[in-house]
């Protein structure tokens, strides 16, 4: 588990910690949909943005934050 300030610890409690996640679009598709991934830090998602980067079926969208007092 990561060191918190209590500022953080606060703020996780009231509004939940601060996840990320990838949006792809399906290449020759106008369909576009939240990745499957869902990561804690925004080092990793960049990280899946650059591999997704390499494959012929996906083409990376965006990457979107939110909120959530569920742990993934």
């Amino acid at each position: 588990m990561k060191q918190q300030t209590l500022l953080q610890a606060i703020t996780a409690l009231l509004f939940g910690n601060k996840y990320y996640a990838n949006i792809i679009n399906t290449r020759g598709t106008a369909k576009c949909e939240l990745s499957s991934f869902i990561f804690s830090t925004k080092a990793d998602a960049i990280k899946h943005r650059n591999e997704l980067q390499s494959t012929r079926s996906f083409l990376y969208v965006e990457t979107i934050s939110f909120r959530s007092r569920r742990e993934y």
